[in-house]
């Protein structure tokens, strides 16, 4: 069961009308998008010939209406298709082209209510929705994606109509997941769960736009949600059998990627591949040389801290993207994958005992196994490269190789010391900055309160009277078992009895993770002979190029990693095998 707290750390993470008759008009206001309640039943529905109500029906797949009263016509938005209509009329404008009604634009009785209404067969036809009229909305086939992207921008809608939130606010925004799912979100999580999407983004208006892609393990539905105060909120659906079963809610934009100058695309391949089996597993990606017959070395890429993607796409940056089309053109293929926190941000997060070993170190155990069972792959020379907390992590995962099929890995700008201490160092390192800068009272005061907040937090993770096997139910630490598993923990103590060849680079600009950090591996790995170490100019955290001190902010300009880095590990893996 997860404790209401958690959510705020999930999201923290992520590195997210009345009834409608002639005479009134919708604004956009919070005032006038006041859900309409049922108000036609389904016997009233069937003696008007098949007339259903139409606010009542396209709000609940997410479009927004709009009425003049002067015109006495109604504009109804539904993702990219703009549907008008005039009232007794046949001809309506469906994106700015005629399309003739089978019946018009009327109105229908009931209760001594005139709701303007049209039929189940036009609404179908122009807004292309595949389900069925029932209870008093439409319920959308499994293979309509668009339209159960609505339903859930509907049902998110709903659950603000209230605070707190009732259990019958929350239930059509329920039902509309899993059951695992809507056991990692009982009632208390949900309900906190939408107040935070609305103390973020604002209340849900209607359904701007959805991208679909099929992913192997499940469908992943994209929908942009407009909301009243006419900002976006990012809404990455995970949907299998009609439901849904994750969420993502993208708290930081990955936007203004330009591909490397070394990306040339007859030099190498790509397919999409899954790592693990079963309900659980990831997509993936294999990237493998163009040239040559193989088998290739493989290089598995670890991401860093946060809900990652396979590009680990952080700003305008794509770094492991460019290892890939970088690594493949100098013949080492690569597999990259979506983190388990970012492709069930929910559902794996909110368990109660999830460790770092279940986020990050098993995953890449299992990409390795692949890696082997594949005949176009040397299963000789396998690789991992691991970054920041990937990076940390790769003498734990070399440890629990247990059918050592590491031969040689990569350490990426890793911290050599506990996460949690550099955490009270980088906002004590921001607070610093802001100081310097001369940042206004109020953000400095905020920044202080953000390094007193680390500091509570850091004496609940080193308590020595709490263990990931002693760990009391009401313990208020977000993510303890994570935490538990994770502090204290020095990667070069872990490695420096271990046989696998090392390859450990670091950026002389990385604000996030100092050039000392590799001056310490040095230190605690310094009886070891195989290893190699080497310091990049200018290169920040992501191990892109930046002429000005690193704070952050470069991220969103657009760069790559240097062909230097890429030919440089392609050498190493060449001279290690």
């Amino acid at each position: 069961m997860m404790r209401p707290q958690h959510w705020s750390f999930v999201l923290a993470m992520s590195l997210f009308v009345g009834a409608l008759s002639p005479t009134v008009e919708a604004q956009p206001s919070d005032e006038k998008l006041k859900l309409s309640k049922s108000s036609v039943t389904a016997a009233a529905v069937q003696a008007e010939q098949g007339y259903i109500p139409l606010r009542q029906a396209v709000e609940s797949i997410g479009a927004y209406v709009e009425w003049d009263s002067l015109t006495q016509s109604v504009k109804v938005t539904y993702g990219e298709r703009v549907w008008k209509l005039t009232k007794n009329e046949r001809k309506s404008m469906l994106n700015d082209a005629v399309y003739e009604l089978k019946h018009p634009l009327s109105t229908i009785n009931h209760e001594g209510l005139s709701l303007l209404a049209v039929t189940w067969h036009d609404l179908q036809a122009t807004l292309e929705v595949s389900g069925e009229w029932k209870d008093g909305r439409i319920t959308a086939d499994a293979s309509d994606y668009k339209a159960l992207a609505g339903q859930f921008t509907y049902a998110l809608r709903k659950a603000m109509t209230s605070s707190p939130s009732s259990a019958a606010d929350l239930q059509p925004l329920s039902s509309t997941f899993n059951a695992q799912l809507q056991e990692a979100l009982p009632q208390a999580a949900l309900q906190q769960m939408v107040q935070q999407i609305q103390a973020l983004y604002g209340t849900p208006a209607r359904l701007a736009s959805v991208e679909v892609k099929d992913v192997g393990s499940s469908i992943h539905v994209n929908a942009m949600i407009k909301t009243t105060k006419q900002g976006m909120i990012p809404a990455e659906l995970r949907v299998k059998d009609g439901l849904i079963r994750d969420i993502y809610f993208p708290m930081f934009p990955s936007t203004g990627y330009q591909a490397p100058s070394y990306d040339k695309a007859e030099q190498y391949k790509e397919e999409d591949i899954l790592i693990g089996e079963g309900a659980n597993a990831l997509p993936g990606t294999l990237t493998l040389p163009a040239k040559g017959e193989g088998p290739y070395p493989v290089v598995v890429l670890v991401h860093g801290s946060g809900q990652n993607d396979r590009d680990e796409s952080i700003g305008a940056g794509k770094p492991f993207r460019d290892l890939a089309v970088g690594l493949a053109q100098e013949g080492v293929a690569t597999i990259r994958y979506e983190k388990r926190t970012r492709e069930y941000p929910i559902t794996s997060s909110l368990q109660p005992n999830f460790t770092v070993n279940d986020e990050t170190t098993k995953d890449a155990i299992v990409a390795l196994a692949w890696a082997k069972g594949d005949k176009r792959l040397d299963h000789k020379g396998l690789y991992v490269l691991g970054h920041s907390q990937g990076g940390m992590l790769v003498p734990r995962i070399i440890e629990q190789d247990q059918d050592g099929l590491i031969r040689g890995a990569i350490v990426a700008a890793a911290p050599a010391g506990p996460l949690e201490d550099l955490m009270l160092k980088q906002y004590e390192a921001a607070l610093a900055r802001g100081k310097q800068a001369g940042l206004p009272e109020a953000s400095i005061a905020q920044l202080e309160a953000q390094v007193e907040q680390m500091k509570q937090m850091l004496a609940l993770i080193k308590n020595k009277d709490v263990s990931i096997d002693n760990l009391p139910a009401d313990y208020p630490l977000p993510m303890a078992a994570w935490w538990m598993d994770f502090r204290n923990y020095y990667g070069g103590e872990v490695a420096k009895d271990q046989k696998t060849p090392l390859f450990i680079i670091q950026g002389s600009n990385d604000v996030q993770v100092g050039k000392e950090n590799l001056d310490e591996w040095k230190a605690a790995l310094a009886h070891r002979s195989n290893i190699e170490y080497k310091l990049y100019d200018k290169l920040n955290h992501l191990f892109i190029a930046s002429e000005k001190p690193s704070t952050g902010e470069e991220y969103f300009l657009p760069g790559n990693v240097p062909l230097e880095v890429i030919k440089d590990i392609a050498a190493w893996v060449g001279s290690s095998k």
